[in-house]
Formats: C-alpha cells, sequence, structure tokens
C-alpha cells in the first residue's frame, strides 16, 4: 500500500500524459543543442526560461551553470524532497538522422540528460500543481558537468547551498535503452561503481632498438607494468567484483626507436572502499617495482574520481511500490550490479538518495546503448518516467519525517 491514493494515482498518469507533448519539445529542444560538461550557458538559459514561464522560483548560477528551483507545499514544517537532473552533452558525432539532430558539431545528449531535464521540467509543473496535498519543500536540482570528473555534484556539495536546504531525500532517474518503455528499475544498497583515472608514464633513455645497452627499454617496461597491473588486480568476486581496465598505451617511437617515454591510461572500478585502497597500493607497489627493474622512471598519478553510489534501503522499497502502483508490478525490476558510475554518488555520501531507471526502448526494437553516437529514446517513455518520479516524490513527502 501506498500513502497515495488511488485517486491521486490516476490523476498522476493522466496529466503525465497530457504533459507528454510538452516534455517531447523540450526533450528535442534540449536534443538539438548540446553543450559540454561546465559549458551548459545555453542549456540553463532555456531552463530558466521555462521556469520563468511557469511562474516557478529559482537561483541561477550554482556550481557555475546549475539552478535550483523549489516548490513549497502548504507549509513549511514537512521534508525536504530533491530531485536531480543533469545538463552536459558528451562529445559524440551524433548519427542518427532525424528532424531534432545536434546542431552542434562533436557534441551530442548520448546519455539522455536531455530527457532528464524534459522530465524534471514537467514533473515540477505536475508537483506544482498538487502542491496542496503536502507540507515541506521540493527542490528541483539541475545539475552540471555529470560527464566529467570532479562531476557537478561534488562542486555543488562544496559550494554548500545543497547542505544549507538539507534534503530529507534526493532523487534522480535514468533513462535504460536495454529496458523497454513502461518498466522501471531500482537496486538496494550498492549500485554503481566507483571511478578512477589512472595516469602513468615510463621515461628512460630513448635510443636505436638495434642498440639496447645504449638505452632503456621503457616499451617493455610498460608493457609488462599492464600486464602485472592485470594479474594482480583480481576481477573475479562476484560480490565485489572490480574492473582495471587500459585503455591508452602510447609508445611514439619508430621500428628502430625506442621513444624516451610512453604514456598509459586507464579506469579502476570497484564497489569496495577497502578494496578500492588495496588496488591503489597495488598499482604504486607495481609501478615501483618496474621501474627498479627496468632502470626508468615511473609516475603513477591516481585520480579519484565518484565513490560508489548507494541507494538508500528505505528509499528504495518506497519507490518500488509506488513504481508498482504507478505502472503494473510486473513492470518493475532489480537491477543488477553496474560497473559504469555515476556522480550522483556524492549526494549518497550525504543523504538518503534514490537512483533508479527508466525503460526508453520501444518494444521488439534493436537497443541503442548509451554513449554511442546511435543513441536515441522512445520519448513516449518519458510519460512514465514524469508519472513514477512524481508519485515517489508526493509519496515521499508524505512519508518521511524531516530530518
Amino acid at each position: 500500500m501506498t500513502a497515495i491514493t488511488n485517486q491521486y494515482i490516476t490523476l498522476i498518469r493522466r496529466r503525465s500524459s497530457e504533459l507528454l507533448p510538452t516534455a517531447i519539445r523540450i526533450r528535442r529542444e534540449l536534443h538539438m543543442n548540446p553543450e559540454l560538461s561546465f559549458r551548459e550557458e545555453n542549456t540553463a538559459h532555456f531552463i530558466a526560461r521555462q521556469l520563468d514561464n511557469a511562474g516557478i522560483q529559482y537561483m541561477p548560477d550554482i556550481a557555475g551553470t546549475g539552478i535550483i528551483a523549489t516548490l513549497d507545499g502548504t507549509n513549511s514544517d514537512g521534508p525536504v524532497v530533491a530531485l536531480r537532473a543533469e545538463m552536459d552533452a558528451l562529445p559524440v558525432n551524433e548519427k542518427n538522422d532525424i528532424s531534432y539532430k545536434s546542431i552542434n558539431s562533436g557534441v551530442m545528449h548520448a546519455c539522455g540528460h536531455d530527457a532528464h531535464m524534459a522530465m524534471l521540467i514537467c514533473a515540477g509543473l505536475l508537483l506544482r500543481e498538487l502542491s496542496h496535498l503536502f507540507s515541506g519543500k521540493i527542490v528541483l536540482l539541475f545539475q552540471p558537468g555529470e560527464e566529467l570528473l570532479p562531476g557537478g555534484a561534488s562542486l555543488i556539495l562544496k559550494e554548500g547551498t545543497l547542505r544549507r536546504i538539507k534534503p530529507d531525500a534526493i532523487i534522480a532517474q535514468h533513462v535504460l535503452p536495454e529496458m523497454e518503455t513502461g518498466y522501471t528499475g531500482f537496486r538496494s544498497g550498492r549500485y554503481m561503481a566507483s571511478n578512477d583515472e589512472i595516469y602513468i608514464s615510463v621515461k628512460g633513455r630513448g635510443g636505436h632498438a638495434a642498440l639496447p645497452g645504449e638505452s632503456t627499454d621503457q616499451v617493455t617496461a610498460a608493457a609488462e607494468l599492464v600486464c602485472m597491473l592485470k594479474d594482480n588486480i583480481p576481477s573475479d568476486d562476484a560480490d565485489n567484483p572490480v574492473v582495471l581496465g587500459i585503455g591508452k598505451f602510447i609508445a611514439n617511437g619508430a621500428t628502430n626507436v625506442i621513444p624516451e617515454k610512453v604514456m598509459i591510461e586507464g579506469t579502476l572500478r570497484t564497489f569496495d572502499e577497502v578494496i578500492r585502497e588495496k588496488a591503489h597500493n597495488t598499482i604504486q607497489s607495481i609501478s615501483g617495482t618496474v621501474a627498479d627493474k627496468y632502470k626508468v622512471t615511473v609516475d603513477t598519478e591516481i585520480r579519484r574520481g565518484y565513490p560508489v553510489l548507494f541507494n538508500d534501503p528505505g528509499l528504495t522499497v518506497m519507490g518500488q511500490k509506488v513504481a508498482a502502483a504507478v505502472s503494473g508490478a510486473e513492470r518493475v525490476t532489480q537491477l543488477p550490479l553496474r560497473m559504469s558510475s555515476e556522480d550522483f554518488a556524492w549526494y549518497s555520501k550525504e543523504f538518503p538518495v534514490l537512483f533508479f531507471r527508466t525503460g526508453v526502448r520501444k518494444k521488439d526494437s534493436d537497443i541503442r546503448p548509451l554513449h554511442t553516437a546511435a543513441f536515441d529514446i522512445d520519448e513516449k517513455a518519458m510519460q512514465n518516467g514524469i508519472a513514477t518520479i512524481v508519485a515517489i516524490t508526493l509519496e515521499a513527502l508524505l512519508t518521511l519525517k524531516r530530518g
């Protein structure tokens, strides 16, 4: 059972359907005009116009280009619930042949943030209509820079506005092209991995490849370092999986030239902070071992990225019940651990959070993966996304206690 009556669930469904054309219009405008992380000036102006037109109060220039809007209930005694949508796009050159194709060459909303913003704006419109039902406050958080370290979430927390607001829950949804339209997915506790970036340089004396005694062998040293890293960082623990991926290896020599420097770059993903620290130590230790063996200099930099995203168990149970009421229990799924990362995880370190997935694939159609030039969504899926996040928000406002 949910605190929201069937009468209001039916109302939320109907109004979400009526708001779908607005969501599509907003989403297409944003899709055509994507901007990279922390450069979302025009995106912010567009969002501000939508809020101005709706008469919703907001604060601009949060962590650069972010916006925090607020909706008040009948009084200020109730809980504060924040809803987050990301604003940034990716450096991807869109290949879709659609009327709303990106007009900014090499930039694309390939992760669905355009849909997230559109659904949040429409959710705000609907929640304002329902403000007579709850006490407390709703915060609409339009966040810059999710795709680029250190992540806009960390900057918003550092800036202090959200900490002063002290939300009792922060909720976000993210489109999932593997999931069919009308479905939602949840996972309690650990859901998405931490993300660290690894930068290693192996430097020594370059020289003629045919005269090995006159140089140090940076290429062989770097190759052995990569192999040792892969062999010594475990990845077969089903409960605590670890991924070390090396995506770049640059030895810019020639057939007969040993370069002075080899560059290695990669990513480390874990679900456990203790394992994460052990992996960091292993990387540094192996770098030192290789440096001693080959008489080269190995400089290793590990840039700490997003932490593990941890969904509050209570909010997760609540979200599942509400989603079942909105779309049917058979359309609510359990999500597996996911090795990709999300800067929303920063919020989960300070506040109870719920991060859930909204299916956006037409039935029997091909998957159009996130972060690819062919990514797109079934826009009708936004109706379910609006209804679900509105209903979850209302349930939270009716059941949570102000912290």
